[in-house]
């Protein structure tokens, strides 16, 4: 149905694709057709209706629209799940919401997406769950 033109692709999330060419990451459509132009260093798929994106170096959300909705400002971000997205900010991560507010303090030394209310993270090599407020839990 779509051509094999690209360096690489993603399944599609949300209605749209991850596709690399020539070195550059944009959207397509189920049609092939793509709606974010390949531009960004890297991407990650959309989820809960934001993409992180990669800029110069940084990283950031776009929405569908190609509207930047959280500034390029992030070392390392992953996509959001349950409402809140895990960024690097100066080599410790720590959680944003859809706002771009810093609501779990960057003081990870890895972190994982929520899931079931809870999210895993590293801390001086000790691996646990935190909930939505930053808490411990079990």
């Amino acid at each position: 149905v779509i051509p094999a033109k690209y360096d690489a692709a993603s399944g599609f999330y949300e209605g749209l694709a991850a596709v690399k060419i020539n070195g550059k990451e944009g959207f397509i459509n189920k049609n092939g057709k793509f709606v974010i132009p390949a531009k960004y260093d890297n991407t990650w798929n959309f989820s809960e209706g934001l993409a992180a994106v990669k800029i110069n170096g940084k990283w950031g959300f776009i929405d569908k629209n190609e509207n930047i909705v959280i500034p390029a400002k992030y070392d390392n971000a992953w996509p959001f799940s349950e409402g809140l997205a895990a960024v690097k900010i100066n080599g410790k991560y720590g959680f944003i919401d859809k706002n771009g507010n810093l609501v779990i303090p960057a003081k990870y030394d890895d972190a994982w997406s929520f899931r079931n209310g809870k999210a895993r993270v590293k801390l001086k090599n000790i691996v646990f769950y935190i909930d939505k407020n930053g808490k411990e839990v079990r």
